[in-house]
């Protein structure tokens, strides 16, 4: 086990271990002392894809290791690349590292540095590019490496790794989404298209979540962001797929509070954790 305080926990895994690595990104819940949003907390709140850590804490059982951020990814969003920041939200020049390239994201305040809470603003000022790149280097950097690191590991050892990114989405699109007002799926698997994994574990995750009733989606509503960009390279042995559950499966989204399907969402998980291991372990 790893515990950067503020910034990482990972667990290793029981017994045999599986070159299998799930990143919880944007589920963290230790807000930072020099964090001091103008919004309210309940609105800061509801950014965090609540309980994911503790859906996915069964999966170092099967061999699988678990890295989970610990800051809110209002703080910092773990699933954006390091120049997706607004310069208007920043006080002073960016004098880098890297040149700022803010996407859309940025602009609908979701990027590497949220400047939304809901339909409010999150701050009431601007931010000191120190303050960003603080942020950056101490925060979103370590966390990234440290997943790099274990996939690295990983793919030394075996002929292939295998990284799932795990996320959640609320049941209606918001209003910053392609879907804004629709119902979602249970599911949905995001592979960039195709292009962060192989069609096999794509194939894989898709097929044991509809073996547990569950109404999957591929790249439908969220083709993948950051993580699986950024650690992806399945023509290297490195397949990255991320994973959207809908919160409705497990939680309440108004009380936020989990509900009774909490627990059959975590024994699918459970099994996909063992199906992945014995995935692995036939293409070794």
């Amino acid at each position: 086990m790893l515990l950067v305080p503020g910034v990482m926990l990972r667990t290793d895994p029981a017994g045999v271990a599986s070159p299998v690595v799930f990143d919880v990104p944007r589920s963290g819940t230790w807000y930072p002392c020099d964090f001091r949003p103008d919004a309210s907390f309940q609105d800061v709140h509801r950014s965090v894809s609540m309980y994911l850590h503790e859906l996915y804490s069964v999966v170092p059982t099967a061999g699988a290791t678990l890295l989970y951020a610990l800051f809110p990814n209002a703080y910092i969003d773990a699933n954006r690349h390091e120049t997706d920041v607004d310069p208007e939200l920043l006080s002073d020049e960016w004098a880098g590292p890297g040149i700022l390239n803010p996407t859309v994201k940025s602009k609908l305040g979701i990027g590497l540095i949220h400047s939304a809470a809901g339909n409010n603003s999150l701050y009431d000022g601007k931010l000191t590019a120190a303050d960003v790149r603080n942020r950056i280097e101490n925060y979103f950097l370590p966390y990234h490496d440290e997943l790099a690191r274990i996939i690295s590991e990983q793919r030394k050892a075996s002929p292939a790794s295998y990284h799932i990114s795990c996320h959640s989405m609320a049941s209606i699109g918001g209003r910053s989404t392609l879907d804004a007002g629709s119902p979602r799926s249970d599911i949905d698997i995001g592979d960039l298209n195709g292009k962060s994994c192989s069609p096999e574990l794509s194939k894989l995750v898709e097929e044991t979540f509809k073996r547990h009733g569950y109404r999957v989606t591929s790249n439908f509503h969220y083709a993948g962001a950051e993580c699986v960009t950024r650690h992806g390279d399945p023509e290297s042995g490195r397949h990255s797929l991320q994973i959207e559950v809908n919160r409705k499966l497990y939680m309440d989204e108004e009380s936020l509070t989990r509900n009774a399907g909490f627990s059959e969402l975590q024994k699918a998980i459970a099994d996909l954790a063992g199906a992945l291991k014995e995935f692995a372990a036939h293409r070794g």
